[in-house]
């Protein structure tokens, strides 16, 4: 049986890659990762056909541990919080140590062409998005690991009910800092994993040294989703030029969201949309539209 090893399962993506493995793929065994033992212990209700080990990326030790016996890893960093200057040489030490691993498989963020040399300390400091991407993919490219990419420089469609359905709910506005406002190509999370997961559970040898692009199929902005919106609730949805409640919502990682947003909003027009997803998948991919009226609720 293939082992499969997710490092940080209780993620967003990481779980839910996890999910569709644990659902779709039963000839692959899962090992499961929390730096947390509450997070552990979730892990261990939700799969408890899967191994579970506690692991953190700080702790070379700990990944040594969770990597042995593995065919594959897939990694998904945490934006904000992670130091890829410290956490991939870890990873990259430790799948080195065990060996025998026959793929990693890395989430990354990176507008085709951009490079850690075009940012700004600034930027590179927010630690989020493309930011992360940029300094870990030279370390493992330079690695020799068999690697295979997973590129989604577009927003993630959970980020909607994330930032916006607390004030559409009480208000009826999508209220979002002006700076933050542009033509962004969004991509269902779970057609994420569902290539994440196939990804893992095939041969390796059809992904090792892949880089995978995956986008949205069009460009939609803020005052589009409005109307989007507005059509799938059966109410009016109204614009707001307004920053608090997405400060209410981020705390005291709002200001390096918003320094992030400068770089987003400028290096991120320019990605191709590709049709990556209908071609692993061999399926249409989630429309913005198709994800508003299946998670209507959220919103209402």
């Amino acid at each position: 049986m293939k082992t499969v090893l997710i490092l940080g399962a209780t993620g967003n993506l990481g779980g839910l890659a996890a999910s569709v493995l644990n659902e779709r793929y039963p000839e692959v065994g899962l090992r499961l990762t929390s730096s947390r033992e509450s997070g552990c212990d979730s892990l261990r209700e939700l799969y408890p056909n899967a191994e579970v080990l506690g692991a953190d990326w700080y702790d070379p030790s700990s990944l040594v541990e969770a990597m042995r016996g593995v065919d594959s890893v897939f990694i998904v960093v945490p934006d904000f919080t992670t130091d890829e200057s410290i956490v991939t040489p870890n990873i990259i030490s430790a799948v080195k140590t065990v060996g025998g691993i026959s793929q990693v498989v890395r989430l990354i963020a990176i507008p085709p062409g951009l490079t850690a040399a075009q940012l700004s300390p600034e930027f590179l400091a927010t630690r989020c998005g493309a930011n992360l991407s940029v300094i870990a993919k030279p370390l493992l490219d330079a690695s020799g690991l068999p690697m295979t990419y997973i590129n989604v420089p577009c927003w993630i469609m959970f980020n909607l009910p994330w930032f916006l359905a607390p004030e559409i709910k009480a208000r009826r506005r999508l209220a979002m800092p002006r700076l933050s406002d542009s033509s962004r190509l969004w991509i269902s999370e779970a057609d994420v994993a569902e290539v994440a997961a196939k990804i893992l559970a095939e041969d390796p040898s059809k992904h090792v040294g892949e880089e995978y692009v995956l986008t949205g199929t069009e460009r939609i902005d803020f005052v589009q989703i409005t109307k989007l919106l507005g059509e799938v609730i059966g109410e009016e949805v109204v614009f707001a030029a307004d920053d608090h409640p997405l400060r209410d919502a981020m705390g005291d990682k709002f200001d390096a969201l918003m320094t992030y947003f400068r770089h987003e909003t400028r290096d991120y027009g320019g990605v191709p949309v590709t049709n990556t997803v209908a071609r692993l998948l061999g399926r249409p991919q989630v429309t913005l539209r198709q994800y508003l009226t299946t998670n209507r609720d959220l919103f209402i």
